[in-house]
């Protein structure tokens, strides 16, 4: 088993004491355990999603399920605000060019 999934599973059993209304905690911490739940074994870099993400938008230009056929860079643009905005900034060039 691997070290992520260790974290998964510990993830799923471990409950904060707190009352149901009390507020969640604020600061780094939620954020970090929610980014390592939604960790894959398998995930691709930056780097990797910059080398197909022309390819990734010209499929969601064109209408086709690009997630469906390229779900690794579907998880990084889901958890990557940087390869996300590029990805936005790609698509609003696509939608603006001529015939499009």
């Amino acid at each position: 088993m691997s070290w992520i999934e260790r974290i998964r599973r510990w993830l799923e059993t471990w409950r904060p004491r707190r009352s149901v209304d009390a507020p969640r905690p604020a600061g780094p911490l939620p954020m970090v355990l929610q980014q390592l739940e939604a960790t894959r074994e398998i995930e691709l870099s930056c780097d990797e999603v910059h080398a197909v993400l022309d390819q990734f938008a010209e499929l969601v230009a064109a209408g086709v399920d690009a997630a469906a056929l390229m779900p690794l860079v579907q998880h990084h643009l889901d958890h990557c605000p940087d390869c996300r905005e590029e990805f936005e900034a790609l698509m609003r060039v696509l939608r603006s060019a001529p015939g499009s």
